[in-house]
């Protein structure tokens, strides 16, 4: 039996299980992210969040900021 562990989310602290030893049942995997977008979050995560895992609700936000983000830098260029 894989054991998950309890975390706080590293961007707004709310507890949530993080089952990375069983990634297929990971809440995470509810959210399809496209490799632009993964790449932005994890960019974002080792910057700013020591490498934290999110939870639903923030990686949910994080994917909108990463569109905002995309965009600011398409009329940038």
């Amino acid at each position: 039996m894989n054991k998950h562990a309890s975390e706080s989310c590293p961007r707004c602290q709310t507890l949530f299980v993080c089952k990375v030893n069983s990634i297929r049942s990971c809440d995470c995997q509810q959210i399809e992210l496209t490799p632009d977008e993964l790449q932005y979050i994890r960019d974002l995560a080792r910057l700013e969040y020591n490498d934290g895992c999110f939870c639903v609700t923030c990686l949910t936000a994080l994917k909108a900021q990463s569109h905002a983000h995309f965009l600011t830098t398409i009329r940038d260029v």
